[in-house]
């Protein structure tokens, strides 16, 4: 019928423990409606536009939320409103319960996250087809990085930071060539030496696409503490906090899976090794992850994100 006009598209996005659903309901020249559906317990950051003209506007049209900002805490419910203009600096939307929100701006919103999800799933893709290990492994150690930077009480967006920066660290591996990537024997040196590589080429695959922090962390992964890391050769502070959780998180899961290369070890064994290498890791992280191993707080987390 003339007039009428039906619109389906959908945004799928994840980040560190958010998952949202964002629908394009009407778009014209200068707005954007859309209804988003957050998940109960996800974490969500409203950003300052590039645009200091853009206004977002949200109606909760179901659930309730409790924003953070300025070291403020406010919570709201269904049929409370919103709008942010001109922010000055980032605002942290919590999810209580699943909610419904109506999303209404004048900034070209829907396409931009369009655009940045589908560099996102394309190098997820990218890992998937490369090397079905190393896409468990980085899904993994994200969520280790998650546990191990929340009970650092690292702020929302640092630990935000981490965990995309785990996701994607080992995409460099893409340009491993598979006949050393996937050997099921030990490596010889020159083999080693292309491993070696990996963190340069995630570098920049990440370049561009997401912060200067995120890319940061992610090249720095392979560093110790002791100077006897890859591929820089950092020593002590000069190895950001995210770099030094993905660096344990990382080897915790290397030692705790099946590799042919590889004796699998038990949660107790990998933690007590880790912990006993304050040179090399960490003592803070790996402390706390110890901590959670020995009290049975890892297996229970790991048991509630894949439920």
């Amino acid at each position: 019928m003339d007039g009428i006009f039906i619109k389906r598209e959908k945004v799928d996005f994840y980040t560190s423990g958010s998952k949202s659903d964002l629908f394009l309901l009407l778009e014209r020249k200068d707005l954007e409606v859309m209804l988003q559906i957050i998940y109960k317990d996800s974490l969500i950051w409203i950003t300052p536009a590039a645009d200091k003209s853009v206004v977002e506007f949200f109606y909760i049209v179901k659930g309730s939320l409790t924003l953070e900002f300025e070291d403020k805490s406010v919570t709201l419910g269904e049929n409370d409103c919103f709008y942010t203009n001109d922010l000055k600096g980032k605002v942290l939307l919590k999810s209580n319960t699943d909610l419904k929100v109506l999303y209404v701006t004048n900034g070209p919103v829907y396409q931009f996250l369009e655009n940045f999800y589908e560099e996102l799933n394309m190098l997820l893709d990218k890992i998937t087809e490369k090397d079905e290990y190393t896409k468990h492994h980085c899904k993994r150690v994200a969520d280790y990085c998650l546990f191990i930077s929340k009970k650092l009480k690292c702020a929302e967006e640092i630990s935000d930071d981490i965990v995309v920066a785990s996701l994607f660290h080992d995409v460099g591996k893409c340009f491993i060539p598979d006949e050393i990537l996937k050997k099921d024997t030990i490596l010889t040196r020159e083999e080693f030496k292309e491993i070696y590589k990996h963190p340069t080429y995630t570098k920049k695959i990440l370049s561009g696409k997401f912060s200067d922090a995120v890319t940061q962390i992610a090249y720095e992964h392979h560093e110790r503490l002791d100077g006897s890391g890859y591929p820089c050769g950092l020593k002590g502070n000069q190895i950001s906090l995210g770099s030094r959780i993905i660096a344990v998180a990382d080897s915790f899961d290397a030692m705790t899976t099946a590799r042919p290369y590889n004796e699998k070890k038990t949660f107790k064994e990998a933690a007590e090794e880790l912990v006993n290498q304050p040179n090399k890791y960490d003592i803070r992280v790996t402390s706390a992850l110890k901590e959670m191993v020995d009290s049975g707080e890892l297996e229970r987390l790991i048991k509630e994100v894949n439920s």
